[in-house]
């Protein structure tokens, strides 16, 4: 008898005992404690008298929670929908509407949301706010959570059941969930796990976001199916590339996950060629978005491991198309051949779009049944929007995308949401955004407006801020006297893409270098989406809205590349302030 999801994960943690399960620099958990934060969770369902099918909501950014709130969840028939600590409040409140849970559980207040809304959902919703107290160990080991861990045994569910509700990136109006079921989950992991070759000794190092299914699936949720460890940093920063990459060699991590753009920056700004030289280090892998092939080989060439693509999409649990090293994975260079399920062009076509069926792909769109019918085809296959090109030994080339989704350092935006949150400004006319081809990000956002009063970009970045992730929001706003439609009246994408690329950057400095420090403030203002004005030379991370590890990189190519330069890898770095950007030029000539 086939052992169920719930039953290998419960038994991981019953038998785990002191090894290490969870490291990161602000802790190390083993499996014995991370059993008793799932058994805290265990209780509070309990107590909010949540049963198999429930739906609870969790809202952080306190990994800790998050891993043992979802693991809680599969393991005790409880659906977990765990978005990020900086969803905007009117996408958390259109959640809680859809998903209807039992409850919600939040790093901070929860918004004020529509009286109807208020009906349905608050009377049956236990709040549990504060953001120093989540899942901190207290005495008695309760975790925060402001109950002791539950007695009783979890209800480990069948797989025919729902696992998790992982919400994409869509309008704020319409979220939509992606329904995944046990049997789904388990699919996937069986054939991660052959492929990696992960084991019980395996170190997973993952430091991708947990609300997505590349961090949580193919970290912790992997990880407890092995009973391996998952390794945590506490989020990439190309500052701090090389404290980042030592920390890898230290723990000696067998897999490392990462997206594109990360991989582009460890090529571009690593010092040393021995990081994975261990060896434990079995295999590198790339997630989330298409990987270069001459990027691919040059990680391959400088590190001595092979570099695996896993292609997939939220629908498919994590991945579905691999390349790669092994027998059954397609040339590298592509997206892969399919493993463990089939991939079609859809009519037979040399090329088209990109059609999946398996065991893995997801089970539908949460009470959303015509996007479900539209998704799929007659004969069952999901409809992924990905147009490619199928080779003589079966790997797919991916040429692009018949949806208008754009994936910028494995960031998922989806236009309409930007544009949807541009045209609730007063000022603002029409609104379209399109994504621009980018060597280091893969894409960027660009969006194109028609105002009826003047307004500045920085004004509308603050608004947008209000309704959007930060990291969707797009590198460029342009004001435009029209935006360039067909003549159904639909926006011409690639004739707007054309506009905005050739479109001036008004607030870039157009003198070169006539003065260093006036530039770099000019240039980082627009970067940093913020009044120039706000920023000195002693300006840091700390004081600077909007400055993160993906900016940072943003305000090191777009210096390098006004004032033609590029900075050393040593320099890179000690890149704290900005005063420090204008000595490394100065370093430079």
């Amino acid at each position: 008898m086939k052992v169920t999801l719930s039953t290998q994960l419960w038994r991981s943690f019953e038998v785990g005992g002191r090894t290490d399960f969870l490291i990161s620099p602000e802790t190390t958990l083993s499996y014995s404690e991370m059993q008793e934060g799932i058994r805290c969770w265990m209780a509070l369902f309990e107590e909010a008298g949540l049963a198999q099918g429930d739906r609870f909501v969790l809202r952080t950014d306190r990994q800790e929670a998050a891993i043992s709130g979802f693991l809680a969840g599969l393991i005790d028939g409880v659906v977990p929908v765990l978005l990020e600590g900086s969803c905007p409040d009117q996408r958390l409140a259109s959640i809680i509407s859809a998903v209807d849970p039992k409850l919600v559980v939040s790093d901070a207040d929860l918004p004020a949301l529509e009286p109807a809304i208020m009906g349905q959902v608050l009377k049956t919703v236990e709040r549990r706010r504060g953001p120093s107290a989540l899942f901190r160990r207290k005495s008695g080991n309760d975790f925060g959570l402001g109950t002791k861990a539950a007695s009783r045994a979890p209800r480990l569910p069948v797989d025919d059941t729902l696992a998790y509700l992982l919400f994409t990136s869509g309008t704020t109006a319409a979220p939509s969930g992606v329904e995944i079921t046990r049997a789904n989950l388990t699919a996937n992991l069986e054939t991660l796990t052959r492929l990696g070759q992960f084991s019980g000794t395996s170190r997973i190092f993952n430091d991708m976001i947990l609300a997505h299914a590349d961090g949580m699936i193919q970290g912790p949720v992997l990880a407890a199916w092995n009973r391996a460890a998952v390794v945590r940093s506490g989020g990439f920063e190309v500052q701090k590339i090389e404290i980042w990459l030592s920390q890898i060699r230290q723990i000696r991590a067998t897999h490392v996950l990462a997206v594109p753009t990360i991989w582009a920056m460890i090529d571009r700004y690593a010092a040393h060629d021995d990081y994975f030289d261990g060896p434990e280090c079995a295999m590198l892998i790339t997630v989330a978005a298409k990987m270069p092939a001459d990027l691919l080989g040059r990680i391959e060439q400088r590190f001595g491991r092979p570099l695996v693509n896993h292609y997939g999409l939220t629908e498919t649990v994590a991945s579905a198309l691999y390349s790669g090293n092994h027998t059954e994975m397609g040339t590298p260079g592509t997206i892969g051949k399919p493993v463990d399920c089939e991939a079609r062009i859809e009519g037979g076509a040399d090329e088209g779009e990109l059609q999946l069926r398996g065991d893995n792909i997801f089970n539908g769109y949460w009470r959303n049944p015509d996007r479900t019918r539209q998704s799929f085809t007659d004969d069952g296959w999901f409809k992924t929007g990905d147009i490619a090109r199928m080779r003589e030994d079966g790997s797919f080339d991916y040429l692009g995308r018949l949806k208008t989704v754009i994936m910028s350092g494995g960031v998922l935006i989806l236009p309409d949401e930007i544009d949807e949150a541009l045209l609730r400004h007063p000022a603002v006319v029409e609104s379209a955004t399109v994504g621009v081809p980018d060597d280091m990000f893969g894409e960027i956002g660009m969006t194109g407006v028609v105002l009826s009063d003047p307004v500045d970009e920085p004004a509308l970045v603050a608004h947008l801020r209000d309704h959007v992730e930060p990291r969707k929001i797009p590198k460029r706003i342009h004001v435009l006297s029209e935006i360039p439609r067909g003549l159904s009246g639909k926006v011409n994408t690639q004739a707007l893409r054309a506009v905005l690329t050739d479109a001036p950057d008004s607030s870039q400095p157009t003198a070169h270098a006539t003065n260093i420090q006036t530039d770099v403030l000019a240039i980082a203002a627009k970067v940093f989406r913020v009044p120039a004005e706000q920023l000195s030379l002693r300006s840091t991370p700390d004081d600077v809205e909007g400055w993160d590890s993906f900016t940072q990189l943003n305000l090191i190519l777009s210096i390098e590349d006004h004032f033609d330069q590029q900075i050393s890898v040593a320099r890179v770095s000690a890149l704290r302030r900005l005063g420090d950007f204008v000595t490394a030029l100065q370093d430079c000539e």
